[in-house]
């Protein structure tokens, strides 16, 4: 299972960065294009195409940030362009549905699709209904599932998403779980591929140290004490322990 580390261009300083970078080599990396076409050429530079995946940024519009339905083509525009001129393999559509609607969505994707000349990875949320994520296993290789981050997915309806997996599995479709990195549930679950933010969350927001212990990864809180936590310093050791779980996690096949 790919493991793939989101937020690697927060939190640290460019030469701790770099340093961590290159003690710990992770293999899998996402950098979402509302960070920049910067932050994603430096996001790839990491690992190679085959290892790289292009958020479009639908999460941030769908949590706050504002935009009009001009500025959003405009934006579609810029992301097909990246993608073009970097030959981007693996990149998520503009899963917008909750700000524009599932018919613009699918407008955004077709587009996307045409210009660019490969198919992106479109994203399931629970609103289009299971009916729809069938339609998706038919004429898509490699799908997303949404919503888990936000809640809209809720942990008792987990059960919904292992439906979907095993449903997507049997048919030979990869499955990515958008943010989904419960690491003592992740092995219960068929996905192809997950993504996390939570070594850099974790240390920036809650001041969390994490290690992984061979099978999973820990928190726990900081005793700071009267110190005035080091928090570049947090995110790059949480980094370095994560990239131990990804490659524990790449060798687990299904």
């Amino acid at each position: 299972m790919r493991v793939y580390l989101a937020a690697t261009s927060s939190g640290m300083t460019k030469a701790l960065k770099k340093k961590t970078i290159q003690e710990c080599n992770p293999l899998y990396i996402l950098e979402t294009f509302f960070n920049g076409e910067k932050k994603c050429l430096e996001a790839l530079n990491i690992v190679d195409n085959d290892n790289f995946l292009l958020d479009s940024g639908a999460f941030s519009y769908m949590n706050g940030a504002k935009v009009t339905l001009k500025q959003m083509n405009e934006y579609v525009n810029r992301y097909i362009a990246f993608i073009k001129k970097y030959n981007i393999k693996y990149f998520f559509e503009l899963d917008v549905d909750s700000v524009f609607g599932i018919q613009q969505v699918e407008v955004w994707r077709n587009k996307i699709e045409n210009e660019t000349g490969r198919q992106c990875i479109p994203v399931w949320h629970k609103g289009r209904g299971v009916d729809y994520w069938k339609r998706l296993c038919e004429q898509y290789s490699y799908i997303a599932i949404g919503g888990i981050v936000t809640h809209e997915i809720k942990a008792s309806e987990y059960n919904l998403i292992r439906k979907l997996i095993n449903y997507a599995y049997k048919r030979n479709v990869k499955v990515h779980g958008l943010g989904f990195t419960k690491t003592k549930e992740l092995h219960k679950y068929k996905f192809y591929s997950v993504d996390s933010s939570s070594y850099n969350t974790a240390a920036s927001r809650g001041q969390q140290i994490h290690f992984f212990n061979g099978e999973y990864v820990s928190a726990r809180v900081l005793e700071k004490g009267n110190k005035k936590v080091k928090i570049g310093e947090l995110v790059a050791h949480n980094l370095k322990e994560w990239v131990k779980y990804q490659k524990y996690m790449d060798m687990r096949r299904y």
